[in-house]
């Protein structure tokens, strides 16, 4: 689903949810710049750097799809949304745990061809 070179740069790092990877905010904006088509980002978690690893912050972003939006305006409002929110995060040693939402597995399992 992701570029390898991408995909590497998501960390397994001590305090995170078991199977999550944390993303600096650099690493998050080429994340997003390399998604497919109709993956949104559904939410964004944050994870401040601790003594023995990361900590769930109370900061968190989440979106949801709009009524009659459609899923390639829905992956392209969150991303921008997530992306504007990361960027403008007033920590740095933080990680950001990401949650994808993909629309077209959403319409898939709701309108089955």
């Amino acid at each position: 689903m992701l570029p390898a070179e991408i995909a590497q740069l998501g960390v397994a790092a001590p305090g995170l949810p078991e199977g999550a990877v944390g993303w600096t905010a650099q690493s998050a904006l080429k994340l997003f710049r390399s998604l497919p088509g109709k993956l949104a980002i559904g939410g964004v978690s944050v994870f401040d750097r601790v003594q023995w690893g990361f900590a769930p912050s109370d900061d968190a972003w989440r979106t949801f799809r709009r009524v009659n939006e459609s899923a390639t305006d829905y992956a392209i409002r969150s991303r921008r949304e997530a992306r504007d929110w990361i960027e403008n995060f007033p920590r740095e040693e933080v990680l950001f745990v990401i949650e994808l939402d993909d629309q077209a597995m959403a319409a898939e399992a709701i309108n089955p061809a």
